[in-house]
């Protein structure tokens, strides 16, 4: 269970504050309980409680803090994912133009300042175009470049969160000082929770995966993302994974975006694609490639953060393809709205069930 850190217990007393001094609403938090440790909403940080003369709501928690352009699409596509449960959304400041999406998609949400849209009969509540500058609230560890990487590595390995600081910065190629932090965040959260003989565990594959997400759209990507470019002519697309194999460079790159998309699911035509290389060698492979820079280019050029990133199997040809949760991400980072069907494919074929199944070993 995703239980609230120091900096998230914040925004909620801050929202119960301003609920508060608004006449006829009173509102309380219901933390979730420690001492269950099911997984039937492990994203959820406990539920928000509205309640006055006219009765009450209860709404289990999705909670999120400064929030870019890039984390307010996948919010969007995440709280859509859980719209049976009515999540309601918890933010130190919601944006007029991401409330108006919001609103669009029929998603409750609330802010510190005070902003705010629910539709749960018997309370329907809508607040909007407050500007005031909201509280400051630091950042959590988990949500920033470090974090990232940390997160990647723990999806990628569960039993690598009981391994020493030491090993863990070193597979996720981070400061040691920067590993007990994240982890002693996840723990707060209950993301990682510790047995009988005090061995660590992770207790939701798809709640960490869903805080990895969030950090790579908001601080990673910005940070490893190197060029876009284009193919020269009469290369396309379409032909860049035989180029690739015609330079030999088949252990030098790996494909991801749509191009790697294609290769997990059917019926899939490309029109971008991502290539991650090793940041030493990026330029060399560029030019080898036929890659010229384009500030529009569907091409784009990332740097590895790892040597792991690939999928465990290559394709038919050969080549190393990104491994799907970072496939499926890239897809919620690109501006095609066909990609998120592509995206919600990908879950359910390589991802839904290989969570699940240690989540419920844990």
């Amino acid at each position: 269970m995703a239980q609230p850190t120091t900096a998230e217990t914040k925004i909620i007393q801050t929202i119960i504050a301003v609920l508060k001094e608004r006449p006829g609403l009173d509102a309380e938090y219901l933390p979730n309980d420690p001492t269950q440790q099911t997984t039937d909403n492990p994203v959820f940080s406990g539920l928000f409680r509205i309640f006055g003369e006219w009765g009450s709501v209860t709404l289990p928690i999705f909670l999120a803090w400064r929030i870019t352009p890039q984390q307010a699409k996948l919010l969007i596509f995440q709280l859509q994912s859980l719209s049976d449960h009515q999540p309601l959304l918890l933010a130190d400041y919601v944006p007029e133009n991401f409330a108006s999406q919001l609103r669009h998609h029929h998603l409750d949400y609330l802010d510190t300042i005070g902003n705010g849209a629910i539709s749960a009969a018997p309370l329907f509540y809508e607040v909007s175009g407050k500007r005031k500058k909201a509280p400051k609230i630091l950042a959590n560890r988990s949500h920033q470049t470090t974090g990232a990487k940390i997160l990647y590595q723990l999806l990628k390995d569960p039993q690598l969160c009981n391994q020493p600081y030491r090993t863990i910065s070193q597979r996720a190629n981070v400061a040691l000082g920067a590993v007990g932090p994240v982890i002693k965040e996840l723990q707060s959260k209950k993301l990682i929770i510790e047995d009988t003989r005090k061995q660590r565990h992770i207790s939701h594959r798809t709640a960490l995966r869903n805080l990895w997400e969030t950090a790579y759209l908001g601080h990673l990507r910005t940070k490893i993302e190197f060029e876009r470019c284009t193919l020269s002519a009469p290369w396309n697309i379409d032909s860049l994974p035989s180029l690739i194999k015609q330079q030999h460079l088949e252990d030098h790159v790996i494909i991801g975006g749509e191009l790697a998309a294609s290769f997990f699911c059917e019926n899939i035509r490309p029109e971008t694609a991502a290539l991650h290389l090793k940041k030493a060698d990026a330029l060399k492979l560029m030019l080898r490639l036929r890659l010229t820079p384009c500030d529009d280019g569907p091409i784009t050029i990332v740097h590895q953060t790892a040597d792991n990133m690939a999928f465990k199997q290559r394709s038919p040809e050969g080549l190393q393809l990104a491994d799907p949760r970072l496939v499926r991400c890239e897809l919620l980072y690109g501006e095609q709205p066909e990609a998120l069907a592509i995206a919600e494919a990908i879950e359910k074929l390589y991802l839904f069930n290989d969570e699940h199944e240690i989540d419920r070993s844990a």
